[in-house]
C-alpha cells in the first residue's frame, strides 16, 4: 500500500491521536491515524447518502396516516398527546 504526507495542524493531530487512543480502548487493538481517517471519512460517507435518499414523497404516508391533526402530530413525533 502506498503512503503520502499531509500537512494538518497540531490542533488536528492532537484530536486525531485522541480518537485512535479511543478506538484502540474499545477495539482492543493498535490503530493508525490512517485507520481513524478512513473512519472518519466512512462516517461522513454514510452520513451524507442518508441526507440524500430522504425526499419529500417519503414522508407522504406517514402525513396522510396523521391526517394532517396537531395532535396526532404531536402523537407520532413525540409520542404523547397535547394537554
Amino acid at each position: 500500500m502506498a503512503y503520502t504526507t499531509i500537512k494538518v495542524t497540531d490542533e488536528v493531530k492532537r484530536k486525531l491521536i485522541k480518537l485512535a487512543g479511543e478506538i484502540q480502548a474499545e477495539k482492543g487493538e493498535e490503530v493508525s491515524l490512517n485507520d481513524v481517517m478512513e473512519l472518519l471519512i466512512d462516517f461522513y460517507e454514510s452520513k451524507r447518502k442518508l441526507k440524500k435518499g430522504l425526499k419529500m414523497e417519503d414522508f407522504n404516508e406517514l402525513i396522510i396516516e396523521m391526517d394532517y391533526s396537531s395532535e396526532k402530530v404531536d402523537e407520532v413525533v413525540y409520542g404523547k398527546v397535547n394537554s
